[in-house]
């Protein structure tokens, strides 16, 4: 078993508070993420030409961050904590889609109003009957 030497508790109590000092930068920044990296893994991956694909790529996750530059503070802090992408290459697009679709489940239900704001005719307790159930696979040959 290793025993930790007094330098690696002083550095593990130094490196605490930077930790955690970041952690809360996230939560009242949008953080600065490498999108040019990520643009540039992106490109191996495209159905077009390679600088195409970065290009593409870099105007999506621009104006992904200028979205989060308009919402951040409307989005609540533990939903911006759970979103902030720790993987090695991160995305304002898929940090944006996160906050939008934990911010859209905590939406209660509203009685017919759709997302869109406009009014829907399906009612929460519809007396409608639901379909019956398919019967599922049928056997080989019984077509």
């Amino acid at each position: 078993m290793r025993i930790l030497t007094f330098a690696s508790l002083v550095f593990l109590g130094l490196l605490a508070p930077a930790l955690a000092s970041r952690a809360a930068y996230a939560v009242n920044q949008v953080p600065v993420l490498d999108i040019g990296r990520t643009c540039r893994a992106a490109q191996d991956y495209g159905m077009n030409d390679p600088k195409e694909t970065y290009r593409n790529c870099m105007l999506d996750e621009k104006e992904a961050r200028t979205q989060l530059g308009q919402k951040w503070s409307k989005f609540k802090a533990t939903s911006r904590r759970g979103c902030v992408p720790p993987h090695p290459i991160p995305s304002y697009v898929e940090m944006l889609t996160c906050l939008e679709m934990d911010q859209n489940t905590l939406v209660p239900y509203q009685g017919g109003v759709g997302a869109a704001g406009g009014t829907s005719s399906y009612t929460h307790d519809s007396a409608q009957p639901r379909p019956a159930m398919s019967p599922g696979p049928r056997p080989a040959g019984s077509f």
